[in-house]
């Protein structure tokens, strides 16, 4: 790993289990590889006041998965989306590990998504 970001979160995850008594669960699944990510989450007033991952797959996918629940962790989601967004822009991913670090982003849009479709955020 290039990134000393990543490289950092790959070696000492952020928010590594099951949030207790959470509200959401998304699993999101690589179609290009063997990883797979489930975050839990709770949510009150489109802020995220906890969130947690287990994850299965290469070291830019648990990077990636550490990084996003870090970054968006207490904030409203659509900040926290921007937030990563902005962050991922600054660092050096190979083109063939962007979808690995890209699939924990794609978690929390659907997370948004799913909010959205049960009229629990705008």
């Amino acid at each position: 790993m290039k990134d000393d970001i990543l490289k950092n979160h790959f070696l000492h995850p952020c928010n590594v289990g099951i949030v207790e008594n959470y509200d959401h669960k998304i699993i999101v699944k690589s179609d290009q590889c063997n990883d797979v990510i489930t975050f839990t989450v709770t949510i009150t007033h489109n802020t995220i006041d906890d969130i947690k991952f287990e994850a299965y797959g290469c070291g830019y996918a648990i990077a990636g998965a550490s990084l996003v629940s870090d970054a968006v962790k207490g904030k409203d989601i659509d900040l926290g989306i921007r937030d990563v967004e902005e962050m991922l822009n600054t660092m050096t991913i190979p083109d063939s590990n962007l979808r690995c670090i890209h699939l924990s982003l794609n978690a929390i849009k659907q997370l948004k998504d799913n909010l959205i479709a049960h009229g629990h955020t705008s």
